[in-house]
This record gives structure tokens, sequence and C-alpha cells, in this order.
């Protein structure tokens, strides 16, 4: 009867922690619950403004242009430096990260490496208040650390 009751006891314990950790990844979106709306070019297109003085310019013509942007690591000595670079852009991101943009930039002079980065948005600003963009930010994704900068689309109109 004591053996009987003890399996009772950890079957009971099992489904409660079973039935917890669902809930969490339904909590989590990790079961594929509601999922934001796909990310459209009208979501990049405008210009960006960081936070720390940088100028992101994305248009309908598929180019970009990045001005004064802190911590690239493309140039020829291969320190950071500042990056002002003209480039294209397609809508494209790392599986594992939010949605954004793969800008690839063409830089000026004979021994400056390839140079782009995923420039990834936090939210589409479609949900929420107000739903106009203006609460989106977004980052470049490889630019961590001493270069980081947080971007916001300015104001249309």
């Amino acid at each position: 009867m004591r053996d009987y009751n003890l399996a009772r006891a950890v079957t009971i314990v099992l489904s409660v922690l079973f039935g917890l950790l669902l809930l969490l990844a339904l909590a989590f979106g990790l079961l594929g619950g509601k999922s934001s709306p796909p990310l459209t070019e009208a979501d990049v297109i405008g210009t960006w403004q960081g936070d720390r003085g940088a100028r992101l310019e994305v248009t309908a013509d598929g180019r970009a242009r990045l001005t004064d942007s802190s911590g690239w690591k493309c140039t020829p000595s291969g320190a950071p430096a500042a990056l002002t670079a003209e480039g294209d852009w397609t809508i494209d991101w790392i599986s594992d990260e939010n949605p954004g943009i793969l800008i690839k930039f063409t830089l000026d002079g004979p021994s400056v490496p390839y140079c782009g980065d995923y420039f990834t948005l936090d939210g589409t600003g479609k949900s929420g208040a107000s739903g106009d963009g203006s609460d989106v930010r977004a980052h470049f994704q490889g630019q961590g650390g001493a270069g980081r900068e947080t971007y916001r689309r300015t104001a249309t109109g």
C-alpha cells in the first residue's frame, strides 16, 4: 500500500510540474502563440537617428546611407572607428534574432574588408497604443559593446 501511495504522489507532482512548464511555454510564446505581423519595406524605409549621433537613411530603391556610426571594425586597420558609408539593403535577419534588414555597405579604399550588418528592429510598432511605429527601436546586430547604438525612426510628414 505504501508503494502505491508513493507512486501516486510522484505522478501527481510530475503532472503539476509538466503543467507549469506548459503554462510557462505558452506565456513566453515558445509554442507558436500569436506572432507579430511580418516585417515590410514600409517598416524600415525612412530616416533612423542613433542615440550617439549616427544617422541611417533607408530608401525605397534598396539603398541605405549610414553616417557617423561609432564602433565599426571595417576599416583598413581593423580598429573600431566611425563609419560613413552607402550600400544596398534587403529584408533579412538571423533566425534567432528580431526581424530586420541586411545592409551590405560599399566602401572606398583598397584594403577595406567587406562591411555589412543586420539592422534589427525591436518591434514593428504595429501594436500598442499608437500603432504608428513610434515605439520601434533598432540596432546593428554585430556592433555590440562600446559601439552599440540604439536607433529610432524619425517622424515623417
